[in-house]
């Protein structure tokens, strides 16, 4: 039987009467709701594939502003039976440069965008040469509904092996990564978030992510219409110029579900003042998904206690683990239960070892399990240098098998078969190399390993994530990057501890990186800590200087090493990516090359 694809239900929702799919707050409040129905949308998306033409497996690049006419633009690429390319519309220097690079990389046959955006700079770029461009507003959507069942009549199958998208990994601007999912990873990511949330007749979602972020597009637009559930959206733009906003339509639309990145639930915590919290009521909320960067307990513990009064209960919130080459979804604490953490020891973390560690004390670092594997998926826990499994007990590198696992990358065979077709060594019966694997909980512990896995993953590779971990009790815990880890002195230290550390020290700080260095002659590894102001954080040199060395005794004494350089920029210094993770790769040239800029100090100490 033909699994129903995407398109496939959306078509099945023309023949149940008209129901709410997508409300969009123009503004960012409930006074500017525009709502469509399936039908709506199925009509408008029908619009863009007439205009599209015959364009079957060609790419597509979607470059619109948030918004529905970007979900009438998504689906009507589907209609068409090509392939969605999302993408930021060409809109400053940073999102113009992503952008042309996405287009030089995937060669589209079209790109669709608003019209304001056609006098970017981006456009006369050489890429775009002979490249046809189609703008979509939201006036060219609005007409009458003159097309009826049309739109069902033009519908193209799709098959469940067929590109659906090409997803650009987040930050990738100088040398992009396209990810090729087809519509059977779409669905699969649909269905084992299903199994995570559980049923709820009275699902209402609401959201503020990029749609063109795996998180906010897999996560959120899709998954609602796989569900048959009504989805509130808003600009990212309207939440980070007002945190307030997302938490308010929560309330004024009695949402049961909604997610997040880390950093957003510290925004709110730090930015929504004691009159905007009189006005929310969040105890609606059951499920609150947090993911798409390392997730802090003290984090959900200040979202948690400033949110509280306002209704709501820190057991809704799912710490979840995924990534764009898996399309989204990983693990996620299972529905209803309480946030697991384990508290470890930073000595034994430094050496890769999983060892306990006393709570709340200096030597100790408390991780939040990120839950469960996907289901009809394995995680297995690799030695990232040996590829052995892991031992159980010991922190390895994420592997992930599935359904959910992407085909690869767009035209980079070599890549793809380094990161989708990796396959561990051999282990003998006490984990050395030559015997056959063991399963999580035997007696001898390797390999580590949670989920199930099906016949056809069984002959192919796994994915490599490049994320460090170990699994304990069945469930997921994330401790860092391979990439980002520092080696100094044998010792293995974690970027977002130290970041943390030095966030902590000084209140008026918004970012931190940390990366190590090697200076010419020396015969070790430097740890250079670069920290961003808060926008409104004006400070005079000797603030300043006392920040640098309140830094300093912050990272000794948690870490026990001292940075060898701490530089404090104005805000700007530390990029993130479209999730909100740190760039500290770009951090790190910016800071060789000498291009981190300082803040401009006051003449006064000024009171914030």
């Amino acid at each position: 039987m033909r699994l129903m694809t995407l398109p496939d239900i959306l078509r099945e929702r023309l023949t149940e009467p008209p129901a709410l799919a997508y409300r969009f707050l123009a503004d960012g409040t409930a006074q500017s709701a525009v709502d469509w129905t399936y039908h709506d949308l199925a009509r408008r998306a029908a619009e863009v594939a007439g205009r599209l033409g015959d364009c079957a497996g060609r790419r597509v690049v979607l470059a619109l502003d948030p918004g529905l006419p970007y979900i009438a633009a998504l689906f009507g690429i589907f209609q068409a039976g090509a392939v969605a390319v999302p993408s930021f519309p060409p809109f400053g220097r940073k999102a113009s440069s992503r952008f042309v690079s996405i287009v030089a990389d995937c060669r589209p046959d079209a790109v669709i965008m608003a019209g304001h955006h056609l006098q970017s700079e981006a456009m006369a770029a050489e890429p775009l040469s002979g490249v046809r461009v189609l703008t979509l507003d939201d006036a060219d959507l609005a007409g009458p509904d003159t097309a009826g069942p049309a739109a069902a009549a033009e519908h193209r199958p799709v098959a469940a092996d067929e590109p659906a998208l090409i997803q650009y990994t987040s930050g990738s601007t100088g040398d992009p990564k396209g990810i090729v999912l087809t519509h059977g990873n779409l669905v699969s990511n649909c269905r084992v978030l299903e199994a995570n949330m559980g049923a709820d007749p009275d699902r209402l979602g609401c959201s503020w992510l990029p749609p063109y972020h795996d998180m906010g597009l897999m996560g959120t637009i899709m998954l609602s219409l796989h569900g048959g559930w009504p989805l509130v959206l808003l600009s990212p733009v309207h939440f980070v110029q007002r945190p307030y906003r997302w938490l308010k339509a929560v309330s004024d639309h009695r949402a049961t579900i909604s997610v997040a990145p880390n950093f957003a639930f510290d925004m709110c915590a730090d930015s929504v003042t004691d009159e905007e919290l009189a006005a929310l009521d969040l105890s609606t909320l059951r499920q609150l998904y947090c993911g798409s960067e390392p997730v802090f307990k003290a984090t959900l513990d200040r979202f948690r206690d400033r949110f509280g009064p306002a209704g709501y209960d820190e057991e809704c919130v799912i710490p979840c683990y995924g990534m764009a080459e898996a399309t989204l979804f990983v693990s996620g604490k299972p529905d209803g239960t309480p946030v697991r953490t384990r508290w470890l020891g930073r000595a034994g973390l430094e050496q890769g070892r999983v060892v306990a560690g006393a709570p709340w004390a200096d030597d100790a670092v408390e991780v939040v399990s990120c839950g469960a594997v996907a289901e009809g998926h394995e995680v297995l826990i690799v030695d990232p240098q040996t590829l052995v499994p892991a031992p159980h007990g010991h922190v390895g590198e994420v592997w992930v098998s599935g359904p959910n696992v992407a085909h690869g990358y767009f035209q980079r065979p070599e890549l793809t078969a380094e990161t989708f077709g990796a396959r561990p060594a051999d282990t003998g019966p006490s984990g050395t190399p030559g015997g056959r694997p063991h399963t999580a909980g035997a007696p001898d512990g390797p390999p580590h390993t949670a989920g199930t896995r099906t016949d056809a993953d069984t002959q192919a590779g796994r994915l490599r994530t490049g994320d460090l971990g170990f699994l304990h009790d069945g469930e997921l815990y994330i401790t860092g990057r391979i990439k980002d880890l520092i080696v100094i002195a044998g010792r293995n230290l974690y970027p977002q501890d130290i970041e943390l550390s030095t966030l902590t020290a000084c209140d008026w700080l918004r970012r931190a990186a940390a990366f190590s260095v090697v200076r010419p002659g020396a015969a070790t590894e430097e740890l250079v800590v670069v920290a961003e102001l808060a926008p409104s954080a004006v400070r005079t040199d000797g603030e300043l200087a006392r920040a640098a060395q309140e830094i300093t005794a912050a990272v000794t004494a948690d870490h026990g090493i001292a940075p060898g350089a701490i530089h404090l920029g104005p805000p700007g210094t530390v990029p993130v990516t479209t999730s909100g993770k740190v760039r500290r790769g770009a951090v790190r040239e910016n800071y060789l090359a000498g291009k981190l800029e300082r803040p401009h100090p006051a003449t006064t100490p000024v009171a914030l």
